[in-house]
């Protein structure tokens, strides 16, 4: 017998992240008809004083915090301060479900305008196609281009010990869907200041640090908790922002903890379950 699939089932989503669609499951030899939330991914292009910058595959939603996200933590601009103005300039993504933050539509495109009009990082004159699931950046030319982290933060190891599973309850997409990378932002405490979803996990990170610096949340005090493997991307764009302790679920590259040990910030893998394996700058996590 031959099933018939059916794609996308119009008015099905619950928000821009995810779509409903129709598939075949195959169990031994059966087989029926079944339907449930995948992830969507689609491009969105920055520009910088009007000029395309990148395209980045992602996840919808949070458009103005990945964007103002990607071009501090890239450096493609000075900081957040050097940014005027961030604005929609494409056509609407449909999507059901309605959000009370403007900041939240999704949208196909989104300037940037500097107050100087200057863009720092003069190769992204050429339009940057960023897949989702990698970054670039040269890494030598990255680490002299950084400062270190300033913070003298110090976390007690339960906080990290606890952050997992905070960040696992707030995971919409992902207990819906599957397939998608989460970042969150967390003060000392571990309260959650802020959770992204992205097909990307450099595109998640964006998106946090972008939410914060958007609402004027300051990072010096905070924690960068992901659910990728922590490499050097990670790092590096937690320190352009100051964020003094980047924790991952996953383990870490040895590119990363070279960078972390260099710039100062404490580098924290396979946090979950109140483990934890501390890479770099231990002194700011309490123990006892």
């Amino acid at each position: 017998m031959e099933w018939e699939i059916k794609g996308l089932m119009d008015n099905d989503a619950v928000f821009p992240a995810l779509e409903r669609r129709r598939f075949l499951h195959l169990n031994g030899m059966e087989v029926a008809p079944a339907e449930g939330f995948v992830v969507v991914e689609e491009p969105l292009q920055i520009q910088l004083n009007g000029r395309p910058m990148a395209v980045l595959m992602r996840t919808p939603g949070q458009e103005k915090e990945l964007a103002v996200g990607y071009c501090v933590t890239e450096g493609l601009v000075a900081g957040f301060e050097a940014i005027s103005l961030v604005q929609h300039c494409g056509s609407s993504v449909p999507a059901a479900g309605s959000f009370s933050d403007p900041l939240d539509i999704s949208r196909n495109i989104v300037n940037i305008t500097t107050l100087d009009g200057l863009v720092l990082n003069r190769d992204s004159e050429v339009v940057r196609l960023v897949r989702s699931g990698c970054g670039r950046a040269d890494p030598g030319e990255v680490a002299e281009l950084l400062t270190p982290v300033q913070s003298d933060l110090h976390v007690p190891a339960e906080v990290i010990g606890r952050l997992a599973r905070s960040l696992s309850d707030s995971q919409q997409a992902y207990r819906q869907a599957g397939g998608i990378h989460a970042v969150a932002i967390f003060d000392v405490q571990g309260n959650l200041v802020v959770l992204s979803e992205d097909v990307g996990r450099h595109n998640a990170v964006d998106k946090a640090i972008g939410y914060c610096l958007l609402r004027r949340i300051p990072l010096a005090d905070k924690i960068l908790y992901s659910t990728g493997r922590a490499s050097y991307e990670m790092v590096t764009k937690a320190v352009r922002v100051g964020l003094p302790v980047a924790v991952s679920r996953s383990s870490a590259t040895t590119l990363a903890i070279d960078l972390a040990e260099r710039l100062n910030c404490t580098l924290v893998g396979y946090a979950r379950g109140g483990r934890m394996t501390i890479y770099t700058h231990a002194w700011r996590i309490i123990t006892g």
